[in-house]
């Protein structure tokens, strides 16, 4: 009888110490998040971007970031007076909208908020503009690029990084006005004009007195209406209408909203000529025809109308965005007409969505954009760009040098910037702008744990007057194995968190001892009973 509590005293340490022999160390710590590996978005083979902005006769087509915000508004159908009054951006939304995704869909390659990765992008801005004398040229020439130059103002503006380095370029942009719209040669390109007017309103500048040009005059009366009511046309000199006409959609878009951030009114038949352009689908086209022509969607023309239309009130906003949601991918990117995931196109489209208060899809397009944002495993003077496509950022990270895909990025990275500040072409304002932009904050020697980073230092403009192409000098990382500095999003799972298996190891062993001492012990009184 006295054998049954004997048995449980010494079973009793046994099974505690089993229970702690298998008890994993860390479940002993809290359970927090663990690194997980970053996802590449995969993409079709590269290709060049898609225009988007009205292109002069004789110069090569550019990519388009619009600019600014109308602050009062006109009615949602189309205005019967001359001209209306815009109102503040309504920020219009469907009722009972299904978002099927979310942001979370992308892993940013740096680690940071999308203000962050703006930031970031524009310390790339401010060094390349530096490299190529504080403008942006055409891929393989020496040719002033003032569309994408423009692009980089107002990215830096809206990322609130780099003024001086946007006011360098700014610089540049009203001394080489008349070689961008056209008025060197007798000459007038309305998109450029418009794209001209926006910068100006956003950067502070005198739209009356630009460059010698007062940008509004030339719109308003002189553009709108020279061919057919309410069309803010191109200009040429010695050649007709038929043949050097480019103005299109996007540059009806861009001149829209510059003309009401400008004067606080838009001239009425130029809403209903872009009405005019919305197709069935709620998408609109990039040429301009008549209201029953065949009507085929744009996505990027649809980006800039859709902003126009929030800038403006007008109900068939919603319509656009909708087709814009409609074809967003699973990535959160989206797809230019040569069918390529792209970042230029995604960024123009998140500016839409950020100026009509769509967050979920604008939050899923930052995500695909810092997805190609070159990081610490890239050369020095790469990091901070956004890649035109994830097959263009495989092959820079494979050939730093491949000046095609520098080229590309050159002219995404703009467009980019904006999107992942949250800005739109309705806001963007050079107010509280920094004077320098941050590099990527990269390790220069592994941490203890292989995560740590620096704080990112600043970039200021250089004072080069280069020109041509620029290639952002291809310096060795800086940093040690890119799989111990590379910021890398966090998953849930278990993580090591400090704690030591020592302690459990050694409770288990004295425990094991006890057991055994105490059946010793017993087997002894055993015996003598």
């Amino acid at each position: 009888m006295l054998r049954s509590p004997l048995r449980v005293r010494v079973v009793a340490p046994l099974a505690l110490a089993a229970l702690t022999l298998g008890m994993p160390s860390a479940a002993l710590a809290e359970t927090v998040p663990a690194p997980s590996p970053t996802a590449s978005a995969s993409a079709p083979a590269s290709a060049s971007p898609s225009p988007t902005e009205t292109a002069a006769p004789n110069t090569p087509s550019t990519t388009a970031t619009a600019t600014p915000t109308p602050e009062v508004s006109t009615p949602a159908t189309k205005p019967a007076a001359p001209t209306t009054t815009p109102a503040a951006p309504a920020a219009p939304a469907p009722e009972g909208k299904a978002v099927p995704f979310g942001a979370d869909r992308s892993s940013a390659r740096i680690a940071g908020t999308p203000s962050d990765q703006a930031g970031y992008a524009g310390g790339f801005m401010v060094r390349t503009l530096a490299e190529q004398g504080n403008h942006y040229t055409y891929p393989g020439s020496d040719f002033f690029d003032g569309g994408n130059t423009i692009d980089a103002i107002l990215g830096l503006d809206g990322a609130k990084v780099g003024q001086d380095g946007a006011d360098a370029a700014f610089a540049h942009l009203e001394d080489n006005l008349g070689s961008y719209i056209g008025t060197d040669f007798s000459s007038l390109y309305a998109g450029p004009t418009a794209k001209a007017l926006l910068a100006v309103v956003a950067h502070g500048g005198d739209p009356t007195a630009f460059g010698g040009v007062d940008l509004v005059d030339e719109l308003v009366n002189n553009s709108l209406g020279a061919v057919e009511p309410g069309r803010f046309s191109d200009l040429p000199v010695d050649c007709g209408f038929d043949t050097c006409d480019y103005s299109n959609t996007i540059g009806q878009s861009l001149a829209i909203i510059a003309v009401g951030r400008a004067t606080g009114e838009v001239p009425g038949e130029a809403v209903d000529l872009l009405l005019d352009q919305q197709c069935a689908d709620g998408g609109f086209r990039g040429t301009i025809n008549p209201a029953g022509d065949a009507c085929a969607s744009d996505l990027d023309a649809t980006a800039f109308a859709v902003q126009a239309l929030v800038g403006l009130g007008a109900d068939e906003a919603v319509d656009g965005l909708d087709y814009l949601a409609s074809k967003q991918q699973s990535s959160g990117g989206f797809i230019n007409g040569d069918g390529v995931v792209n970042t230029n196109s995604t960024a123009v489209a998140a500016q839409a969505f950020a100026a009509a208060g769509w967050t979920e899809e604008l939050g899923a397009a930052q995500g695909f954009l810092a997805e190609l944002q070159l990081d610490c495993t890239f050369t020095a003077g790469l990091r901070g760009g956004i890649a035109f496509s994830a097959a263009d950022r495989a092959t820079l990270l494979k050939t730093p040098g491949d000046q095609e895909a520098i080229d590309k990025m050159l002219r995404a990275t703009p467009q980019s910037t904006l999107a992942l500040a949250g800005g739109s072409l309705l806001d963007v304002t050079v107010e509280g702008t920094k004077a320098s932009a941050p590099s990527v904050p990269c390790s220069t020697s592994p941490s203890p744990t292989g995560t740590s980073a620096p704080t990112p230092t600043e970039t200021t403009p250089g004072t080069g007057t280069g020109s041509g192409t620029a290639t952002p000098s291809a310096t060795a990382p800086t940093g040690s194995n890119p799989s111990t500095t590379a910021p890398a999003t966090a998953g849930p799972g278990l993580a090591y968190t400090g704690g030591s298996p020592v302690a459990p190891l050694t409770l288990a062993v004295l425990l094991l001892l006890a057991g055994a001492a105490t059946i010793l012990a017993s087997r002894r009184r055993g015996a003598r009973q």
